[in-house]
């Protein structure tokens, strides 16, 4: 269910806006997870602990049956002053607050009572937990003619976070005792036991689960800031110059048993420019800019195949950004974008963090995982786009065609430099696709190609468990006739031929 509301009316002169939004939903989910006991079952003999009642040996393929319910709502009142004033202001509340029902079952079939997690039949490992994120945010925003061609605006935004993440997680005791692990990395039933005892009648249920084993939160506050200066050079072109922060609230991590992450922030110096030639037929706008993102949130695949969410602690990124769109002709329109880039950390990384939770980034060789100048993931130097459309008329049908090119360079997949060499880089690539169709009245029908050349574009690699295990990384205990791993890639969709058909009623 998905609802909002928005009301607007005057208190003076002054206009007043409320914004209400309200989602709720369900997912159901089932997915295959039988890489994760393929390896380790071959690499380290896992599978000798997966069996049935009868103490025979099973399958020790796993699959996952999820379900997720989400509650979202926001609310946000903001006044602002006539737009025509020479001095405007905007000033607001903004409040959220978010719920998430996490539950997930690894399953394998037929496994033995003893090594399923007490009430949930067949499943080595349950996920059962809540989380919950209120946000609270009191902004302004003030703007000042100079002149009809020069305005200033400066802004802010206080805000508060408030994140919290409770429940289960883990293997039963019969499974895996986890005996030599200290109390506060406990999970599990191993957990169940050490905070209220071997006497399972004692245990405090969480949601179906059989105890809670942690309750966390994160509570932070902050301010950020935002300049702006545009000068309008004429009625068809400007400049502008901006320095802002932004920022996204630290958390829980899915493995409780973890430290918490922090929040990222991000602050930002641009100059752009927007203008429009040739009697508007042709407009032209772009940006260069430089940003300092400090303790910046990634994902990695950690220990049990839990995605974790940890900090780095410094990273520069400077790049160019331009688009044009040009109207060669009454018919021909022709739109092509660009993007430059220099994304690196600009401090080590040793995936470690200080007794206050801040980034380690003075390390050994050893434990270094990324130095300082490795290429952010997923970020190619330049990328760019390219797309002709030629209108016509064939009686009384109006008809087109359309081409479009896409071009991304090659970038790396992981921020560590030994997951990337294990997953290796993500190739550059380049798609064309192609459509031509006629329309008529209020009916319409377009025949498409895309992909036209059936490109491999890949956009992300990843393995289903520890890179170092189902990607048989260096160091990995490899029989000799598994050498290549399991990597997969989030590609592109291959060349696909169809034809469309619209209706306006």
């Amino acid at each position: 269910m998905q609802a909002a509301l928005t009301v607007q009316g005057k208190l003076g002169n002054f206009d007043l806006t409320y914004a209400f939004a309200h989602l709720k939903r369900d997912v159901d989910g089932e997915s295959d997870y039988s890489d994760y006991g393929f390896w380790y079952d071959t690499l380290l003999g896992y599978g000798a602990y997966f069996y049935d009642d009868n103490g025979d040996f099973i399958n020790p393929a796993q699959y996952i049956q999820a379900k997720d319910e989400y509650k979202k709502t926001s609310h946000e009142l903001r006044i602002s002053t006539p737009q025509d004033n020479r001095w405007r202001l905007v000033a607001g509340l903004f409040w959220q607050n978010q719920f998430h029902d996490i539950q997930q079952r690894y399953r394998v079939d037929g496994l033995a009572e003893v090594l399923s997690v007490r009430g949930w039949e067949d499943t080595i490992w349950p996920t059962k937990q809540e989380r919950r994120d209120n946000d609270r945010a009191v902004f302004g925003e003030f703007s000042f003619d100079f002149t009809d061609a020069l305005t200033g605006t400066v802004g802010f935004r206080h805000f508060r976070a408030d994140n919290s993440l409770k429940g289960f997680f883990g293997f039963s005791d019969g499974y895996l005792s986890q005996s030599t692990d200290p109390p506060e990395r406990l999970y599990g039933q191993a957990a169940c036991n050490y905070l209220y005892g071997t006497d399972q009648t004692q245990w405090q249920p969480f949601n179906g689960a059989p105890c809670k084993i942690f309750d966390k939160d994160v509570d932070e506050s902050g301010t950020l800031g935002k300049a702006n200066l545009t000068y309008k050079l004429s009625d068809t072109k400007l400049i502008y110059g901006t320095w802002s922060e932004g920022y996204r609230p630290g958390g829980i991590n899915r493995r409780g048993t973890l430290p918490p992450y922090l929040a990222d922030y991000l602050t930002n110096i641009e100059f752009g420019w927007k203008t429009s030639w040739l009697e508007n037929r042709l407009r032209f706008n772009g940006a260069v800019f430089s940003q300092d993102w400090e303790d910046f949130q990634f994902a990695v695949l950690g220990q049990n195949g839990l995605t974790e969410i940890r900090n780095a602690n410094q990273a520069r990124i400077r790049g160019m950004e331009l688009d044009m769109s040009w109207a060669a002709t009454y018919n021909l329109k022709l739109s092509a974008g660009l993007g430059v880039y220099d994304a690196e950390l600009t401090e080590n990384y040793c995936g470690a963090i200080d007794p206050s939770g801040n980034p380690i980034t003075v390390c050994d060789a050893d434990d270094l995982q990324s130095p300082k100048g490795t290429r952010l993931p997923v970020t190619a130097d330049a990328k760019g786009n390219l797309t002709a459309r030629y209108t016509f008329d064939i009686g009384q049908y109006e008809a087109y065609w359309q081409g479009a090119y896409v071009y991304e360079g090659k970038r790396s997949s992981d921020l560590r430099t030994r997951e990337n060499d294990i997953l290796g880089d993500l190739p550059s690539y380049q798609m064309f696709d192609f459509s031509i169709g006629v329309r008529r009245n209020s009916w319409s029908v377009d025949l498409y190609v895309k992909n036209v050349f059936d490109e491999n574009a890949q956009y992300s690699r990843f393995t289903q468990c520890n890179e170092n295990v189902c990607g048989n990384g260096p160091g990995a205990p490899v029989p000799s006739r598994f050498t290549d791993g399991q990597v997969y890639s989030i590609a592109a969709q291959p060349r696909t031929i169809g034809i469309k058909f619209s209706q306006e009623f």
